[in-house]
């Protein structure tokens, strides 16, 4: 089972956060590592991802230089055979990262996979 990166940048969103974090530790596909890679965010974000004990979970500090030198720093650290982005304000399904494992190892001629996205709106709860 190979390993996939998750990387997600944090910059200011600590209203949203915790969700997204939970939506990657509840992925059916469990052989993943996850970075958190703080941007110099000056709210709470880092702080709520860090009530996570989750062992996948690292957090890599960084000052601000925006969300793609995060995702940049994000892969110099990664450990995985795959990765896979996920902003700080956006979820994942349940079976998001094994769809795209199995789409990759079905296609070995691919060298990515990606998904549609579904809009949420905050103000319809």
């Amino acid at each position: 089972m190979k390993k996939v990166s998750v990387i997600t940048p944090v910059y200011n969103v600590e209203k949203y956060i915790a969700a997204t974090v939970q939506s990657v530790l509840d992925q059916t596909y469990q052989n993943f590592e996850y970075l958190l890679i703080d941007d110099g965010s000056p709210d709470h974000s880092v702080e709520i991802c860090q009530e996570f004990l989750d062992p996948r979970i690292k957090i890599i500090r960084q000052e601000n230089q925006g969300a793609n030198a995060a995702r940049n720093e994000g892969i110099r650290q990664a450990e995985g055979e795959y990765i896979a982005f996920l902003d700080g304000d956006d979820l994942w399904l349940p079976q998001k990262l094994e769809k795209h494992i199995e789409h990759l190892e079905n296609n070995p001629n691919l060298g990515i996979s990606f998904s549609c996205s579904g809009f949420i709106d905050e103000l319809r709860g």
